[in-house]
């Protein structure tokens, strides 16, 4: 998938409201396959459960966090949203 098609999916997942904070550094994402868990580490990387994050270290449920934290605080550019 790419980073066009995994951003358009991550505003989707936003604009919906599947987003959800659960704790601190932690997010569930529904996703359209089921809910997903994204977390912040120590060093401050997201990580999503997905087995698209799995294998390819990118995914829309992690933009859609980084998306759902930029609206929140003025945060990374919403366009470069998949580096993180």
């Amino acid at each position: 998938m790419g980073i066009d098609i995994m951003m358009e999916k991550a505003y989707k997942l936003v604009k919906q409201g599947r987003v959800h904070k659960t704790d601190f550094q932690q997010y569930e994402v529904v996703g359209d396959h089921g809910t997903y868990t994204v977390v912040k580490i120590a060093d401050g990387t997201l990580h999503c459960s997905c087995l698209g994050f799995q294998q390819r270290k990118k995914c829309s449920h992690v933009g859609a966090v980084v998306i759902f934290e930029s609206r929140r605080r003025d945060a990374p550019e919403r366009s470069e949203w998949w580096k993180y």
